[in-house]
């Protein structure tokens, strides 16, 4: 299927002099993780034409930098398909200056520590309902255990009343969501669908809290986001807050992706596994902080040149893009000696160099767009990893090829657990 954003991309290619030039941005959807890091070739940035723009890729401490550098803006950086889809229409990722600031804020005041101890705790017991269900010899799939898991934690902590059936049904629909953002044909259709649904569901939410048919408890996701208002003193229109608080759950569902590849990763690392069920903490937080290295959900961020304006030695007009390459600082061998070794002893000493580890975005928390829910995410890979390590989880014979092409990807089995009589 090539309709769509596809279809767009499909289309762009470029005449400069004699040569035909394919867009960039094709390359990235042929390519996926290993795109950015390919042009770049060891460079803090590289010119490319992306989207039709002159453009640009950046990486490394130094690209990171330059990035969240306040020359650069957020809107319309990311395609409106993609964005709709992901994040939905007029969310924080897409807004820049004041406007900015103030829907950051809100998330700033959701996602607190204590929210994340609270979350660390909940997740904990929904592990532990869930490994209660695993029955030795009848291998599961850990990835759809986890989006259910993830999904059980996540809606009651927002103020969502949610049953069984209701947490199966909207895992499934944020799984779509967040499989199929980027993939075009099937993927994507299916992800815009459930997309629409969930808008329907939360905007529903949010009416029904306003008008007192439904009790959100103060503090909640739920009851801020209902009672949110615009900078004119108006409340945030149904949808613009159903959005909102879905921008606070599905990051979050999102984890399960890294709880995949987790799970294989400890199937392969005896050493940290013992320590991890042993009750070694700072075993276990560098095991997660390593399985988002190792892994990133994403392998570029985007944003675009407000003016003209020479980017790391490149040239790039008003409305060009400004593309960073997540994957492949990440994997800088200059700042992770054998980036691709799964090795958590790297984050067993000093916290990492600014700029080197951003597989949810950098600069800064509060006042730039480094994503606010980042400690929770690490939380909630946590208390998998643990569970995982204490159940004394096996693998049986599966697929667990990994398709690098296909953005966001995973194990292709979604890694088949058995648990250990």
């Amino acid at each position: 299927m090539r309709g769509g954003w596809a279809g767009y991309l499909v289309s762009q290619r470029w005449t400069e002099g004699t040569t035909v030039v394919q867009d960039g941005a094709i390359g990235l959807w042929r390519q996926g993780y290993g795109w950015a890091s390919g042009l770049r070739a060891g460079r803090a940035a590289a010119p490319v034409r992306f989207l039709g723009r002159r453009s640009v890729v950046v990486g490394g401490p130094t690209g990171v930098r330059r990035f969240y550098d306040p020359r650069l803006r957020r809107a319309g950086a990311i395609p409106a398909p993609v964005a709709g889809v992901l994040f939905g229409r007029d969310s924080v990722h897409g807004l820049d200056d004041e406007q900015h600031h103030r829907q950051k804020a809100r998330y700033l005041e959701l996602l607190t520590p204590a929210a994340a101890d609270d979350l660390r705790s909940r997740t904990h017991h929904e592990w532990e309902l869930a490994a209660r269900t695993w029955e030795p010899g009848r291998p599961f799939v850990l990835f759809d255990e986890a989006v259910r898991v993830l999904t059980a934690t996540m809606l009651p902590w927002a103020g969502v009343p949610a049953g069984p059936d209701e947490v199966s049904r909207r895992a499934s629909q944020l799984e779509a969501v967040l499989d199929g953002f980027a993939s075009p044909g099937p993927s994507y259709v299916r992800a815009a669908a459930a997309r629409r649904r969930l808008d329907r569901w939360t905007s529903g939410l949010i009416r029904a809290a306003r008008a007192g048919r439904l009790q959100a408890q103060p503090g909640t996701p739920l009851d801020v986001m209902a009672l949110t208002r615009e900078a004119d003193g108006r409340l945030l229109s149904p949808r613009a807050a159903g959005v909102a608080l879905l921008n606070v759950v599905r990051p979050a569902v999102a984890v399960a992706w890294f709880v995949a590849f987790a799970a294989v990763a400890l199937a392969h690392q005896p050493y940290w596994r013992e320590r991890i069920a042993a009750g070694d903490d700072s075993a276990l937080g560098a095991f997660a902080q390593e399985v988002r290295r190792r892994y990133p959900f994403v392998p570029v961020l985007a944003a675009r040149a407000r003016s003209d304006q020479d980017v790391l030695g490149v040239d790039v007009p008003a409305g060009g893009y400004v593309v960073l390459d997540v994957h492949g600082t990440d994997h800088d061998p200059a700042h992770w000696p054998d980036p691709d070794r799964f090795d958590p002893a790297r984050f067993l000493g000093p916290p990492p160099e600014p700029g080197t580890l951003v597989p949810q975005g950098g600069g800064a928390l509060r006042t730039g767009h480094r994503c606010p829910g980042e400690d929770i995410a690490l939380v909630l890979l946590e208390e998998a990893v643990r569970r995982l390590a204490l159940t004394g989880a096996e693998l049986p014979e599966q697929d667990l090829a990994v398709d690098l092409a296909r953005v966001p990807t995973r194990p292709r089995s979604g890694v088949l657990v058995s648990v250990v009589p």
